[in-house]
């Protein structure tokens, strides 16, 4: 299993991603799920992978096979020479697709379904920062200033935080503490998702990758935002009203 986030804010915009990876309860392994791609100057993008693992390592394969290529050839098509963002989504959509046109036949003949989501987004040169998800069939939709982030792969315990603790307008620094609630929430539900913890905080026109992390369990500032949350959860629940059951109940049946 896997949880991968993109935030996207006035400022900036966050990438995060766990680095567990499940064949089965006795066959857990780990692999980082982000691949950040730099020209300095010029742009950053972000790439969070979630699904079969073999389908999402021949996509970025495939992806790092044009860069190495393009040298020799600069007309060839690849991730860095693209003029906008969309272009970028659309390039890598293509290689989503094929992938798919490769391997769907042979996994769905023995019973695996062709499963790729992908998290992209940066920002190029002279453009404002997006974050788009990429689906099996390589087509995108992307974050909004009404709905500014999203999400692959295990969703549901970590967004509830983030529908009610982030916006367009919140801050950066703010967004990666609400980012890794979310993560921490979501190991806490699930241990098929689980560290290490890979951070991408991207400064709005810096078009550097320079506000990077790499959290391990152990990490002294995981543990503590992990065990603030708990705390902060259990103290808010202890200074809630109680619920008042002194007014009659109307409406509901009662077994003689």
């Amino acid at each position: 299993m896997t949880y991968c986030l993109g935030m996207i804010c006035r400022s900036g915009a966050v990438f995060l991603s766990d680095s567990r990876t499940s064949a089965g309860m006795d066959n857990i392994t780990m692999c980082s799920k982000m691949r950040v791609y730099e020209k300095p100057g010029d742009r950053v993008i972000c790439i969070l992978s979630s699904g079969n693992l073999s389908l999402t390592q021949a996509t970025i394969a495939l992806i790092d096979e044009d860069l190495h290529l393009g040298k020799n050839d600069p007309a060839r098509g690849q991730l860095t020479n693209r003029q906008t963002l969309y272009e970028t989504i659309d390039y890598v959509g293509s290689k989503v697709r094929e992938v798919e046109k490769r391997h769907r036949e042979a996994l769905e003949a023995d019973g695996f379904d062709f499963n790729i989501h992908l998290i992209v987004g940066g920002q190029i040169a002279g453009f404002a920062p997006e974050v788009h998800l990429i689906y099996p069939q390589g087509n995108s939709i992307h974050a909004t200033r009404d709905c500014p982030f999203l999400q692959i792969g295990e969703r549901k315990y970590g967004k509830p935080i983030l529908d009610r603790g982030f916006n367009y307008e919140t801050g950066l620094a703010d967004a990666v503490k609400v980012g890794i609630i979310s993560i921490d929430s979501t190991m806490t539900s699930n241990v098929a998702v689980g560290p290490p913890i890979d951070i991408l905080c991207y400064e709005k026109d810096s078009l550097q990758a320079k506000l990077r992390a790499h959290l391990e369990e152990d990490d002294p500032y995981l543990q503590t935002v992990s065990d603030k949350w708990q705390d902060g959860i259990v103290k808010l629940v202890n200074e809630m009203p109680a619920p008042d059951f002194s007014k009659p109940a109307l409406g509901f049946a009662t077994a003689a």
